[in-house]
């Protein structure tokens, strides 16, 4: 089996990022309690879930986020749900009262749709895929959310490092022991200053390799193999210079990025490491402080790309 690292890019038509997470692995670890408090403490989620009663971590097992930039109006959530059939109506019937807002389902695209009354100022609507999975995209993103769901039900799964899934379960499908993959297409549009060495592609997923730690894998395609070469020798040296600086000793990563596996190979580059539960724990916080911070989603410098 090929390893989900080296499949290739799975992203949506148009999309430039997207985000899969195993909630039931994530709820089912020590860092459940955390993850929690760190999606709790993202104001985008507040805006689009809050009065619903949909709790990510204790009500989803499986969640994707995709945007084709950072910005909120362009966010679209897909998910599946641990309730009975019921749930998804009940909430949006309850999101739809906590407005003062009533309910009107109708068939779209062949399946169920009804407006999502979220807090948000963009317009949004729930599709009911199943009748435990859903997404909540605005209206004219439903179409291309259906395409990618057959699209990769058509992959061959094995070749690309899947658990093999059909349905609104290949929307979702990760890597085996995968608990969370990112997907990059455009990388440049999201770093602020020098893109030198930043590739065109990425994609990073966290496994679990035991009770107390993950392991990262991160693949890095770019243009050429001279770039990867010289990317992969620019990361290097900058993972041992940071290991070298005090608070980044201090904050436990030293020896982290000492130990860090590069390795470049035709116009990829790879890196792995390994991250303990405090190490997690301390990305999450930090993570989560800078979003609050920002009010929510930070601008990319190119916001214009669309679905």
């Amino acid at each position: 089996t090929v390893p989900a690292l080296e499949g290739p890019s799975r992203l949506p038509p148009g999309a430039h990022l997207a985000l899969r997470i195993d909630m039931k692995r994530v709820r089912e670890s020590p860092l459940g309690p955390d993850v929690t408090r760190f999606l709790r403490g993202v104001p985008d989620w507040q805006l689009i879930l809050a009065g619903s009663g949909i709790d990510p971590v204790a009500d989803l097992d499986r969640l994707l986020v995709a945007t084709p930039n950072l910005q909120r109006s362009k966010l679209v959530l897909a998910g599946e749900h641990r309730r009975d059939a019921t749930f998804a109506r009940e909430s949006v019937k309850r999101l739809a009262r906590s407005r003062g807002k009533k309910v009107r389902w109708k068939r779209k695209h062949g399946v169920p749709t009804a407006p999502w009354h979220n807090r948000d100022r963009t317009s949004r609507s729930i599709a009911l895929l199943s009748s435990h999975h859903f997404s909540i995209t605005r209206r004219q993103d439903l179409l291309r959310v259906l395409a990618l769901m057959r699209a990769r039900e058509l992959r061959d799964a094995d070749d690309e490092g899947l658990v093999e899934a059909s349905g609104p379960d290949a929307l979702l499908s990760m890597g085996p022991d995968e608990a969370l993959a990112l997907e990059v297409e455009g990388v440049h549009r999201f770093v602020i200053g020098s893109v030198k060495h930043v590739p065109a592609r990425l994609r990073v997923a966290v496994r679990e390799t035991g009770s107390n730690e993950a392991t990262v894998g991160v693949l890095a395609t770019y243009s050429t193999p001279k770039e990867a070469r010289e990317a992969a020798s620019y990361w290097t040296n900058v993972a041992t210079f940071y290991s070298k600086q005090l608070i980044v000793s201090l904050a436990g990563f030293g020896k982290t990025l000492r130990r860090m596996d590069v390795q470049a190979q035709e116009n990829r580059v790879t890196v792995t490491f390994k991250l303990n539960a405090d190490q997690i724990r301390f990305i999450l916080s930090y993570a989560e402080g800078r979003l609050r911070g920002s009010g929510g989603a930070t601008r990319p410098r190119q916001p214009r790309q669309e679905w």
